[in-house]
């Protein structure tokens, strides 16, 4: 019970503070919040690109781009001498119509671009899928050596190197986003540091009493504590506000649903939760930090 009583003292008391220097802690509120959201924003972006890459390598492919008129005998000689290869595990043969269906389909607003050329651009393809054991880049590479040049071959694309250079640029996101957080959270910490110290020193003729009345050191820095606790909860709520309204801004404004089908920019509940947290975490630490440089 007594337990209760001091917390609801440190709670009561931290509210009073944050209220009296409103405008002060609005600042150090919002530091909190801009370095959590930068952080936040980091994280969800490279999220999002490390799934789209993890779907795409689970189903890296080999296009084969046939040469036009290529006789019906030699595509299916081609498609089985593919069938054979042992990094091979599915093909599908693909139209001029059909590869003009799926351009379409993917592109509206360029849907009359074959009528502007007067024919159809795109060539008739074998699109290769390969065993999921054998999508390293040598071997891919291989295969694509191996059947350029084949009688009926117009050009071989893949898409694992793209991948790969994709996969390196997400590390580096991840990189870029820790570094830049971890400078703007410590920048928080002192901030909220400085803030309490400039509450203590205004209250100091009132701890001066509370000490001599008998007042413990836990009685009188819980209220500081707290305070700090306080205020990066808030920024860190804040944070998660603002980053939620971004992006669902820019899922509906860039329509990454139509660009990028399978890459989702949403907040998380867990990855909100932890910017609180964190936000409580950083706010702990700058009390914490205040009060040891301090007599209190």
């Amino acid at each position: 019970m007594a337990l209760l009583r001091a917390f609801s003292y440190f709670v009561s008391e931290a509210l009073t503070s944050l209220w009296r220097s409103r405008l002060v802690n609005a600042v150090s509120v919002g530091t909190i919040a801009v370095s959590l959201f930068v952080l936040g924003a980091f994280l969800t972006v490279a999220s999002a690109l490390s799934g789209l890459v993890t779907r795409w390598t689970e189903t890296v492919q080999v296009i084969v781009y046939l040469e036009d008129a290529t006789p019906d005998r030699v595509r299916e000689s081609l498609a089985n001498r593919l069938g054979e290869d042992p990094a091979v595990a599915s093909l599908q043969f693909v139209s001029r119509e059909e590869a003009l269906a799926r351009f379409r389909g993917m592109f509206r607003d360029l849907s009359s671009l074959p009528e502007d050329l007067g024919e159809n651009p795109f060539p008739a393809s074998l699109e290769v899928s390969l065993r999921p054991q054998r999508q390293s880049a040598a071997e891919v590479e291989r295969l694509a050596k191996a059947f350029t040049g084949v009688p009926g071959v117009r050009e071989i694309q893949y898409d694992l190197l793209w991948i790969e250079r994709l996969s390196t640029g997400v590390r580096l996101v991840r990189v870029v986003g820790a570094f830049l957080g971890g400078i703007l959270v410590l920048a928080a910490v002192f901030t909220i540091s400085n803030v309490i110290r400039l509450t203590i020193y205004a209250r100091e003729d009132e701890l001066d009493i509370m000490r001599l009345v008998g007042a413990t050191r836990a009685y009188v820095k819980g209220p500081f504590v707290a305070e700090g606790v306080i205020q990066g909860g808030l920024g860190g709520l804040a944070a998660s506000l603002l980053l939620w309204t971004a992006l669902a801004w820019l899922s509906r404004d860039l329509q990454l649903s139509d660009l990028l089908p399978h890459a989702t920019l949403s907040l998380s509940p867990a990855l909100a939760v932890l910017l609180v947290a964190g936000g409580m975490l950083v706010g702990l630490a700058g009390s914490l930090m205040s009060l040891s440089r301090l007599e209190v």
